[in-house]
Order: structure tokens, then C-alpha cells, then sequence
């Protein structure tokens, strides 16, 4: 139905109004609904028309109508004739929609698959760069406060002193002291880094400051947490399809490449767990980088379908 039927007609034209409007209650806007009270007004006939749609499952497939009473005083209404029945319920609850329309939730997610991009503007003017297979959540109530789930942002921060910007991710938080920097969650593990201003890793407890061209790698299963020194200009080298590792296991240096192609790569053999140190520079095309990290990590490598397979054999390349 196009908008408001409110001319009167014969029976069998009304009846297939009641049965029309009856049919989309469940998807209708508030000015259908107030278009829905207009019609069923307009004669005693409305209203015992949409009383036999409901009542007769003959005539529809569909009668259910499921009625969630509110208790509540609206203002008085004048009606030019008494609705009574299965009609008045339906007006009630015409009349009562906006007041129960639920309230938006506080926290909302936003995710990228892998390979895929985002960039969200933030109110305070602040940034935040996603790289694919990445999952944040936000928070309407606390607009500077951000949960990394999973994946790698690299996040450009307008300070405020007053109301400082807060990245959680599991267990672990990072606070902005002014700053662009980089964070990375691969199952337990969390890497740090700060390409300027500063950071405070873990404020309320060790309360680590990072400063440009630190880096900190966190594993929460073991409890361990290592420091080291990078390039400033590296810092979110993803964006550019460059990646830089320090002794980190091939199975997040392959899980970073995933993030940003969708490239799927197995690596078998305990290949996983050996360190790698050095940066890879992608072009994005997959039947050229895989051959070239095989070649780099000392590995064989073969397709099975969309699925690179990389085996150990010889030492890494020099």
C-alpha cells in the first residue's frame, strides 16, 4: 500500500484495505501508523472490517498480532465514533509506538573482512585507520574510548588533557598522550607502537610510557612483555603494504599478509613458530609475493586451490 487508503468504498474494497493494512503492521513507520488511525476513523465500517481480517484466517494467511501493553496517560483524543475490538487495540498500539521504540545501545561494533580497508572520523576529530579482518567497539556514551578485538588501526589522536583517549584491547589498555600510533592484536598477542607524541601502556598499573620510535610487543598467555627500538616512519607501514618484523613467528608475520590481501596462506612443518626478522615490501598480488617470501623464509610453497601451502626444506635466504 502506497501511502493512506481514506476514501470509503464498497465492502470487498475495504475489506482488502483492512487486509492490506493488516499485512503491514509489522514493517509500517510511524506515519503509517498514523495513517492506519486516519482510515480506521473515517467509518464504523474500517473498523469492522480490519476486526473480521484478524479474526478469520481465511481470509489471510497470516491473523497473528501480537499486542505488548504499556501502561502510560496520553492526551485525550476526540474520535468521531467509538473503535471497539481488535481495531482499538491496533490504534493503541498505532499510538503508542514512538513510546516504545527501543533506545539506541550504547556500544556499537565496526568490522573490516580481510583485505578490506576503513577510516572513521571521529567526533573529537580524531582518526582511526583499519586494516582488514579488524573488529573495534565503540561507545556512543564515551566517544574516546575504543576496544580493539582483533586486528591492526592505526590511530591518529587529538589530545585532551582533560579527557584522555583510551584504547582497551582483552585485558591490556593503552592511553594517548598526544600522539599517532599503532596497535595489533593476533590472538594473545598485542604489539605497541608509537610513531609520535607518547603513550602510557597500562596506566593504572605498570604505567609504560612509549615514546616515538618505541615499540612493545605484550603476549598475555605467557605474561611476557618485550621493548624495542623502530623506525617512527614504519609505524602503520601497513597502509603502504610494507611490513616490518623483529623476530616475530612466521605465523603472525602470514596472519599480518592475511589481514591486508585475504591472501590464504598454511604454513606446515612447525613453520609457524620460526622467528623472522626483516621487512616485506607486498604488491598485492599473491601469485608474486607468496613465491617471494617462500624464497625469503627458505620454504617450498604450492597451491591448493585459493590456499598457498608453505613447507620448510632449506635455510632462510640472505
Amino acid at each position: 500500500m502506497k501511502g493512506a487508503r481514506t476514501v470509503q468504498g464498497d465492502e470487498s474494497t475495504i475489506i482488502d484495505q483492512a487486509i492490506e493494512w493488516h499485512l503491514r503492521q509489522t514493517e509500517m513507520s510511524d506515519q503509517d501508523w498514523e495513517s492506519f488511525v486516519t482510515w480506521l476513523e473515517i467509518s464504523p465500517a474500517h473498523a469492522s472490517a480490519y476486526d473480521s481480517v484478524v479474526m478469520q484466517e481465511h481470509l489471510i494467511d497470516r491473523t497473528d498480532f501480537p499486542i505488548e501493553v504499556v501502561r502510560r496517560e496520553l492526551p485525550a483524543r476526540r474520535w468521531p465514533w467509538a473503535v471497539g475490538g481488535l481495531a482499538a487495540a491496533a490504534a493503541a498500539v498505532a499510538l503508542l509506538m514512538p513510546l516504545v521504540t527501543p533506545a539506541r545501545p550504547s556500544t556499537y561494533d565496526v568490522a573490516t573482512r580481510a583485505g578490506e580497508r576503513r577510516t572513521l572520523h571521529l567526533a573529537d576529530g580524531s582518526r582511526i585507520e583499519m586494516s582488514g579482518d579488524t573488529r573495534l567497539r565503540l561507545d556512543h556514551s564515551r566517544p574516546r574510548l575504543v576496544d580493539l578485538e582483533r586486528g591492526e588501526a592505526t590511530l591518529h589522536v587529538r589530545h585532551d588533557p582533560a579527557n584522555p583517549f583510551t584504547v582497551t584491547s582483552g585485558d591490556l589498555t593503552v592511553r594517548d598522550l598526544g600522539t599517532v600510533f599503532n596497535l595489533a592484536r593476533d590472538g594473545d598477542r598485542l604489539a605497541v607502537e608509537v610513531s609520535s607524541g607518547s603513550v602510557l601502556f597500562q596506566p593504572d598499573r605498570e604505567s609504560v610510557e612509549l615514546a616515538p620510535g618505541d615499540a612493545l610487543v605484550v603476549r598475555e598467555d605467557s605474561h611476557t612483555m618485550t621493548r624495542a627500538k623502530i623506525s617512527p616512519a614504519s609505524v602503520g607501514g601497513w597502509r603502504t603494504g610494507t611490513l616490518s618484523f623483529d623476530g616475530e613467528p612466521l605465523g603472525s608475520v602470514f596472519a599480518s599478509i592475511h589481514r591486508l590481501n585475504a591472501t590464504q596462506v598454511v604454513l606446515e612443518g612447525g613453520l609457524s613458530q620460526r622467528p623472522f626478522t626483516g621487512m616485506v615490501k607486498l604488491t598485492g598480488a599473491a601469485d608474486r609475493d607468496i613465491p617471494h617470501l617462500a624464497a625469503l623464509i627458505g620454504a617450498t610453497w604450492r597451491r591448493d586451490g585459493d590456499r598457498w601451502i608453505l613447507a620448510g626444506s632449506t635455510a632462510p635466504s640472505r
